[in-house]
Order: structure tokens, then sequence, then C-alpha cells
């Protein structure tokens, strides 16, 4: 398991030592398959979290990537990160980072109400590089609320161009129309942060304290502060809401 794996993995909430009971009832979830996009435009799957793996993937992903499906059947998200462009992987990182924030800081009855969208490059079999939006929901959690079933659905929008990756959230209302409630771009400035900086920075970003951040990336304080000091160097500001500013940007909650 790569590292990307492994911290995409943790970041859901599971670790290595993920109770072998919840590993066996995720694989025993029925599976209600997507229907394959008909303009031959978009391709969906979906993606086990408890036991990192594809439960399904529509055949038309082979017509927009040039990859037959049973590639991600057999080797996984390693794969399927494998074929990201190289420039977007990074902040793919920082992507999810604050999905899985987001995700966290919803109350747990609200989550399956949650839709997920981003923007990325992929690199297809032919070695041409074409922009894909995903848009995934969560389906299925265990009793304290981690996600198990992702239901992501993929369409190719090369054709409107690459500018940078977005993120953003919607929650659906009451009256069944989705909301946007969340939305983050993902820009060049943030790569002149390590990655462990641009998690402070995130997690500062998301309203937490020194002491959370500490806990949550399993720091010392004062390492927590040593990060933050280097992130408002690196802004050129005097505080760290500064430097979320500059090197964030401002984001609807």
């Amino acid at each position: 398991m790569t590292s990307f794996h492994s911290e995409l993995y943790r970041l859901a909430g599971y670790s290595k030592k993920t109770n072998p009971e919840i590993l066996l009832s995720a694989e025993r979830m029925p599976i209600c398959e997507l229907a394959a996009p008909e303009t031959n435009t978009g391709y969906s799957c979906i993606f086990n979290w408890a036991s990192m793996r594809y439960s399904f993937i529509s055949d038309s992903v082979k017509s927009i990537l040039g990859y037959d499906k049973s590639k991600f059947f057999e080797k996984g998200l390693d794969f399927s990160l494998s074929i990201i462009h190289q420039a977007d992987l990074q902040k793919l990182r920082e992507l999810h980072l604050a999905i899985f924030n987001y995700y966290y800081n919803t109350p747990s009855g609200q989550r399956s109400k949650l839709r997920f969208s981003y923007n990325l490059r992929i690199i297809t079999a032919n070695n041409s590089i074409i922009h894909i939006l995903r848009q995934s929901t969560f389906s299925g959690f265990t009793s304290d609320g981690k996600p198990i079933l992702e239901y992501i659905n993929s369409t190719d929008i090369t054709s409107f161009g690459y500018h940078s990756m977005v993120l953003t959230v919607h929650r659906l209302s009451a009256t069944g129309i989705y909301v946007k409630c969340y939305e983050r771009k993902f820009g060049e400035t943030e790569l002149l942060l390590s990655e462990r900086e641009r998690q402070v920075l995130e997690l500062a970003r998301q309203g937490l304290t020194t002491k959370q951040i500490a806990q949550q990336l399993y720091l010392s304080v004062e390492t927590v502060k040593s990060h933050r000091k280097h992130i408002i160097a690196k802004a050129g500001g005097g505080n760290i809401t500064t430097a979320i500013n500059r090197l964030i940007g401002k984001s609807a909650l």
C-alpha cells in the first residue's frame, strides 16, 4: 500500500487495526450498480473505503480513459493514483484532507446528504491528458460514522479547458435541491508549503486550535506552533488568518 493510499485510508477514519468484522460487513454490502452514461462522455464507479477496493466500474471507463476496468479491480487505488497528472496529485492530497474534514465536521445524520465535486487531469492509455469532473456521495456507514461506499460519477470536461483544481460541497436540502455550502480553489501558491504545513493550514482554516491540530495530526503543540510560524512567514502576513486568505482564499462554509 503506497503512502498516499495509506493516508487516504487514515483520512477516511480507518486504520490498519480496523475491526475485521467491519471489513467483512463492508464486503457483504449490497451494491446497486450505477447506470453507465449513454452519451459516452463519462463513467461511474463505486469505491469501498473499508476494503479500499472498487466494487463496481462501468464499462464506459474504457471509452473515456482507454483502460479496461479489470485494471482498476486488479490494481485498485494505486493504479488510479498512478494515472493522475503529477501536477494535480499533490493538490489531491490537500483536497481529500478538506473533504474528510468537512465530512467529519458534519453531523453523522447529515453526511449522506453531502455531494462532493472536484476536477482533475488524468493521463489516458494513449498518453493524452483529459480533464475530468468527479461528483460523489457516500452511502453505507459504520456504527461510528465512517464512510463505506462512495458512489462516483466522472465526466469528461476537457472541452472546457483547465484552470485550477476546485472542490465544492453541496448539501441536499429539505426541498430535494443540492445547495452549495463550501468551495475551495487549490492553486499553485499552496505548493510553496510543505505537505505538513498545508495540513496545518487547512485545519487552521477549519477553525481548529493549535492544540486540536496537534491532536488530529499526532504532533506536539510546539511542532504545530513552529509550522504556523513558517506558514505565516511564507505568506508574508502577520498572522494565520492573513496566511489563510493569501494562500487559500476565503471559502464559503
